[in-house]
């Protein structure tokens, strides 16, 4: 509550929404749908060509296929999270008198509003799946890490119309009613677990690797995965129930391309690629332009808490399953993002696309948790003022990256370290940062 009443003060406390500029960039791609559709009734975007000064200033965004049409570049799963918000944005548009385009300021408030909404339904069964390790007072600790200490804090209330939020409160979902469906397959917890998954998938189909959790969760040994096989094979109904409703979620998306392409799988995302050959998992860890761990390093705990789930850290909590799932999907996640042509993925706070798996990486920060509560008090004292100090450390980083003092997308370690105590704007930046090379990492996967 304390997270959601402090992200919600900076949402409408900053004059995004008010300025109209909630829908941009990356969100622009995401929300196109909604307008084009209801608002033109024109999904080929063919009206682009009428005014493209007035539809091309951040309204719409669309790329060229070969033959000719627009695309839209993302998919549509975020434009379906917005959906209700873009009802209640139209109503209230025609009800107070705003101009009813899909991008005056009922628009962009509402859409702002949607990621707190998602994150408070994900949060609470996040909690619930705390709760089966932790105590009420520890659970809540462990949250308040992650809310606070984290980028997700930026992609929940600045950024908050990014699909990261969206996304990390999806996976809660998912991972709370794969847990009770791994207990207990039903027809009703199929039907969740296969909407949802489908719509994760939707949104970022890299986020496929969230089925692993299905496959892994509690495995810590081969016997145990043959049995996981046999699990799926007698229940084998269900298991093919959240397959089919996967796939009738992403359907859309493939008969929008058939629709615009030609063709049913089609990659919207025109000339970038990934270069799986070439991944920048240093960089993206630890580098100053967007390194994972310099500008999260709470969750450093998080990857050390991976040994108190593993087999032989257990302790006295006895079988943890969480251990493989986050292991294995943190491994590949990460090596398939830093894959990706513009690895630091554009202006952003730290490596935003981590934000997707946090759920995952909560549960082990509790692991971490767990070693220090059960430690000397001076070592225990000693940690909890180094997490209250990161803690510090995030939330007074994300206001320097609010207002451009630690730069967005060029940093170096001279320019990262002269604005490290800064309040205001460096006089150095210009000269000390960096500039990406978008053009080479396009080509070749290097900058």
């Amino acid at each position: 509550m304390l997270f959601l009443f402090c992200a919600s003060y900076v949402n409408f406390n900053n004059a995004k929404w008010l300025d109209k500029t909630v829908i941009d960039w990356d969100v622009t791609h995401y929300y196109s749908y909604l307008p084009a559709t209801f608002i033109e009734h024109d999904l080929s975007l063919k009206f682009y060509d009428k005014d493209p000064a007035f539809y091309g200033n951040h309204h719409y965004l669309p790329l060229k296929c070969d033959n000719g049409n627009y695309v839209i570049k993302t998919t549509m799963g975020m434009a379906i999270m917005y959906l209700p918000f873009f009802g209640m944005a139209h109503l209230s548009a025609k009800l107070f008198g705003w101009v009813p385009d899909g991008f005056s300021v009922p628009y962009q408030f509402w859409i702002l509003f949607a990621s707190l909404f998602y994150l408070a339904c994900g949060l609470s069964l996040l909690r619930k799946i705390l709760l089966r390790f932790h105590s009420e007072k520890n659970s809540a600790f462990i949250l308040f890490c992650t809310l606070f200490g984290t980028n997700l804090f930026i992609y929940a209330s600045i950024n908050g119309a990014m699909s990261h939020a969206h996304s990390f409160a999806l996976i809660c979902v998912f991972m709370y009613y794969g847990i009770i469906w791994l207990e207990k397959p039903n027809f009703k917890y199929s039907l969740i677990v296969g909407l949802v998954g489908g719509l994760i998938f939707l949104i970022r189909p890299v986020n496929i690797l969230v089925f692993l959790f299905l496959i892994f969760y509690g495995i810590n040994s081969f016997s145990d995965l043959a049995e996981r096989f046999k699990f799926f094979a007698k229940n084998i109904l269900h298991a093919l129930l959240i397959g089919v409703l996967c796939f009738l979620v992403f359907l859309p998306q493939l008969l929008y391309w058939k629709y615009i392409s030609g063709n049913y799988f089609f990659n919207s995302y025109v000339g970038e690629h990934f270069y799986f050959s070439n991944p920048h998992i240093i960089e993206g860890l630890f580098g100053f332009r967007k390194g994972w761990l310099l500008y999260t390093p709470i969750l450093f705990f998080s990857l050390i808490g991976l040994l108190s789930l593993s087999p032989p850290w257990r302790g006295r909590d006895g079988k943890n399953p969480f251990f493989t799932p986050t292991l294995i999907i943190f491994i590949i996640y990460t090596y398939v993002i830093l894959s990706w042509w513009c690895w630091w993925y554009g202006g952003s706070f730290g490596l935003r696309a981590m934000i997707d798996i946090y759920p995952l990486l909560t549960i082990s920060l509790g692991g971490f948790f767990i070693w220090l509560f059960r430690q000397k008090q001076i070592i225990k004292r000693i940690g909890i003022s180094i997490t209250i100090l990161l803690i510090i450390l995030n939330l007074f980083q994300s206001l320097q990256y609010r207002w451009a003092i630690q730069h967005y997308d060029s940093n170096t370690k001279a320019a990262y370290l002269d604005a490290f105590f800064r309040i205001n704007k460096s006089p150095n930046q210009e000269k000390l940062i960096s500039k990406p090379d978008y053009y080479r990492a396009r080509q070749f996967g290097e900058e």
